[in-house]
C-alpha cells in the first residue's frame, strides 16, 4: 500500500516536470519548432540564444535550470563569436569565464 502510493506520487511529480522552457522563451528560441523543443537536448541553443538576447529573468531561469557550472561549461566550448560582445562581457563576468575560444579545433 505505502509502495504503491510513492509510486503514484513520483509519478505525479514527474509528470509535472516540465521539459520545454517557459513560453516567454519563444522568441529567443525562433530557429527551433517549439513543439519539439527540449530542455536537456536542446541546452545548448537555449543557453547560448539566452546569453544573447533573453532577459535577466530568463538568466535567472538558466541558472535555475541548469546551474551556473553547465552554463560556464557549454559557454567555453563555444566560439566568442556566436556571442554578442555585450552578452559576452557579462557572461563572462557572471558565469566567472576566463575566456572564449577564438578559433575552432580541427583535423589538421
Amino acid at each position: 500500500m505505502l509502495y504503491e502510493r510513492i509510486l503514484t506520487y513520483m509519478n505525479q511529480v514527474s509528470a509535472t516536470i516540465r521539459t520545454q522552457p517557459p513560453d516567454d522563451f519563444r522568441p529567443l528560441l525562433w530557429s527551433l519548432k517549439w513543439e519539439d523543443i527540449d530542455i536537456v537536448e536542446d541546452k545548448e541553443d537555449i543557453i547560448i540564444n539566452t546569453i544573447n538576447e533573453g532577459s535577466l529573468d530568463q538568466w535567472r531561469w538558466l541558472l535555475r535550470t541548469y546551474g551556473a557550472e553547465t552554463v560556464r561549461r557549454v559557454l567555453g566550448r563555444r566560439l566568442a563569436t556566436e556571442l554578442h560582445p555585450e552578452s559576452r562581457n557579462l557572461a563572462k563576468i557572471m558565469f566567472s569565464i576566463p575566456h572564449f575560444r577564438h578559433a575552432r579545433t580541427g583535423a589538421h
